[in-house]
Parts: C-alpha cells; structure tokens; sequence
C-alpha cells in the first residue's frame, strides 16, 4: 500500500509539474507549437440542443458506462476504491487542465475567465479524487467517499440530464466526458463500498461536506466578485452566486420571489432530500433486486440437486 501510494504521489507531482510547464512554455515564444496544437482543438459549431444526437449519445454511452462499473465495483470491493479514484483524479486533472488553457490562450487571448473557475460543486473530484486515497481509511475518509458516491453521482446526472452547451465542440465533448466519468465513478465506489444501506448513516453524513463546500464556495463568489468584473463570463460558483440570477428550476423561482437567500437554502434543502436521497434509494433498489436474483438462483440450484427440476 505504501508502494502504491509512493507511486501515485510521483504520478500526481508529474502531472502538476508537466501543466505548470507547459503553461509556462505558452507564455514564450518556444511555446508556438504548443499553442498550434490547442488552436487546432478550437473548433466552433452550432450549439448543440438538449436531447439532440450528440447529448443523446453522450447519455447512451454514460449509462452503459455507469452500468459496466457498477457491476465492477460490487465484484471488486471496498479496497478498490483508492486506485480508482487516483486514476480518475488524474484525468480529471489533465481535462481541467487542458480547458484552462485552452480558454486562456485560445478563446480569450490571455485573459482569465472566472466563468470557468475550478471550484464548481463539479469541479470537486479535482481535488477529492487525489486526496483521498492518500487518507487511512477512518471515518473521514468514509464521509468523503459517501459524498462522493450520494452527492457527486447526482450532480453528474443533474448536469448530464440539463446540459450547458457551448459553440465550441472541444468544450461540449469536455464537459459530456467529465459528467460521464464522473457518474461513472460514484456508481464505482457506491457498490464497491455497499452503500444504499442506511439513509441516516449515509445521506446524512455525506451532506456535511455538502455544506461546507457549499458555504465556502458562497464565500468566494462574494471575495472573488470584484475581481471578476472584467472577466469574459461572470463569476457563479455553483451556480447560486447572491450577485447573478440562478437557472434552476423551482430554485430561481423561490429567487425571484422570496430573495437570495431563501433560494440558497432551497437549493441546498433540494440536494439533500432529493438528490441525494434519490441516489440512495436507487442503489438500495438495485441492490434488494441483485440480492432476490442471487436467492432465486440459490433456490433454482437447490431444487435442481434434489431433484425437484
């Protein structure tokens, strides 16, 4: 485990240094090539509609995806989880890294976008991913892994079901892939590590990081506003930010009626009772089905050697 865990830590400090150089090397005129490549990623289309091709292929593919690594995490296990979740944090860390400065040199000419700051509540697997298999296994490290799996699996579906669109076809097939792997990989760790148990032992506890990130990222959307004023898109982390008028449903409704703050407070109500909430209850529905199917062949395999069948 130490071994494992030395070599994930070079892999991660690799991938670190490898973008700091070369967003270093864009910054000279050594970095011409480099910048080609990214120019050549930037190709504008038609933006693509909800449940259109694209968007309804991207979703076949995410629930055949989603289906493949539940059936794997539920044979591999709980010790699975760690190596799973380093691999993803690396791609997710190449992905993110790849949209910064495709958006900085490309789209914006070396302007940052503050619409596209690292600290979604999608954005949250660039740092948990990459932490916590670094962690003893303890109580934290399961609050997290239960955040990941409730929360995080119905933020992917929340994105995947609603998209957001670009013009640019390299951030259309970066934001379906991201939602894809990210769903994907809490269906993983939800039955590699056999939640759908216990709401109050699950839910509950995993909406206390649910809270804290979204308190802090609250607090940056007010710290952060006045240096954005200037930033091609607003800054709207969550977006729940007081200073911008939010999308989403029921939510912007109680906005627009009741103030900010009521809507806060919903959206975080909503998350827990129902997002979160109806992640679990699926997983124990699939998991109460598995469990029936293996009795029934248990029985069918009983009646057969005595000779019933």
């Amino acid at each position: 485990m130490r071994r494992e865990r030395l070599w994930g830590l070079c892999v991660l400090g690799g991938a670190v240094l490898l973008l700091i150089a070369m967003f270093l090397l864009l910054l000279t005129e050594n970095g011409a090539w480099l910048l080609s490549l990214l120019r050549a990623t930037d190709v504008i289309w038609e933006k693509p509609r909800a449940f259109g091709v694209f968007h309804l292929v991207w979703l076949i593919f995410c629930i055949f995806l989603s289906v493949f690594t539940g059936v794997l995490g539920y044979k591999k296990g709980k010790e699975s989880t760690d190596r799973v979740l380093l691999f993803s944090g690396l791609l997710f860390w190449l992905l993110e890294g790849y949209k910064q400065l495709y958006s900085f040199f490309v789209i914006n000419d070396r302007v940052f976008d503050f619409g596209f700051f690292p600290f979604q509540f999608c954005s949250l697997p660039l740092y948990l991913f990459l932490l916590l298999p670094f962690l003893p296994e303890g109580k934290i490290k399961e609050t997290f892994y239960k955040f990941i799996a409730l929360f995080g699996t119905m933020g992917g579906c929340l994105v995947m079901g609603y998209p957001r669109f670009y013009d640019r076809a390299a951030l259309c097939v970066h934001t379906m892939l991201w939602h894809t792997v990210m769903i994907a990989v809490g269906v993983y760790v939800l039955f590699a590590r056999g939640y759908g148990k216990s709401w109050g032992r699950e839910v509950l506890p995993a909406a206390v990081p649910f809270l804290t990130f979204l308190s802090f990222a609250t607090l940056l959307n007010v710290l952060l506003t006045p240096y954005a004023l200037g930033s091609p898109n607003p800054l709207d982390l969550y977006y729940i930010s007081p200073y911008t008028r939010t999308n989403y449903f029921v939510i912007a409704e109680v906005q627009e009626v009741f103030g900010w703050w009521a809507s806060l407070l919903t959206y975080a109500v909503l998350f827990v009772f129902m997002g979160a909430t109806l992640v679990f209850f699926a997983t124990a529905l699939i998991r109460f089905a598995v469990k029936r199917l293996q009795v029934m062949r248990m029985n069918l395999k009983k009646s057969k050697k005595e000779g019933k069948i």
